[in-house]
């Protein structure tokens, strides 16, 4: 998750500029549905959290797996008063060697529960379904720039705990070279003691091998 996040933040700046929806198509019981396409420069994970994330704050429901799709049930209509209406959102990696991006798809019609079935239409067109990918945007960009907030301040806390180790243990040596100083300090003054304590012994025996006749 911590490189995925270094990756988002580096696009973080340009999405911008270029992340707009536009028209397409997305596969659906092996045929070509009309759908609103966004790439985003975040991984699948980190905007299927955010979709998940911003629209139960909205009081949509949880989003669940349905043919391939993220479904989001009792979305809140925008053009029509369906209350009931749901999302079906399509979030895919865009390529094994494009992880860090995402191609997004918001079907405009009604996945059936019968294989083969045709579809019906739901409450979005196509330029309402744009609108709303361009809408999610900020939220996905927001979501993503708390996970790098959260990241960074994790990295923040273990530097601080690292930092806060190495400096107790530099207080705890720096006590050490102190105690060691003193008692190099107090052997040299030993060692003076013990060295004039010497020569006078020597001296004793010299005088004791000169009284020799």
């Amino acid at each position: 998750m911590k490189n995925i996040i270094l990756v988002c933040c580096l696009s973080f700046i340009t999405v911008s500029a270029y992340a707009q929806a536009t028209e397409g198509t997305v596969r659906l019981q092996r045929t070509e549905q009309p759908a609103a396409t966004i790439e985003l420069p975040y991984s699948s994970d980190i905007v299927k959290e955010a979709l998940n994330d911003y629209l139960s704050k909205k009081g949509k429901s949880k989003g669940t797996d349905l043919k391939g799709f993220t479904t989001f049930r009792n979305t809140q209509s925008i053009a029509s008063g369906n209350d009931n209406a749901d999302l079906y959102f399509k979030i895919e990696q865009k390529s094994r060697q494009d992880r860090g991006f995402t191609i997004v798809s918001l079907l405009l019609t009604k996945p059936s529960d019968e294989k083969g079935a045709a579809t019906e239409l739901n409450y979005l067109n196509m330029e309402q379904a744009k609108a709303y990918l361009n809408g999610l945007t900020p939220a996905i960009e927001a979501y993503n720039l708390e996970l790098m907030i959260k990241e960074q301040n994790q990295v923040v806390i273990k530097s601080e705990s690292t930092y806060k180790t190495q400096f107790n243990n530099g207080a705890e040596l720096e006590q050490k070279r102190a105690e060691l100083e003193t008692r190099i300090l107090e052997n040299k003054t030993e060692q003076e003691k013990y060295q004039a304590d010497v020569n006078t012994q020597k001296q004793k025996l010299t005088d004791l091998v000169n009284r020799r006749k």
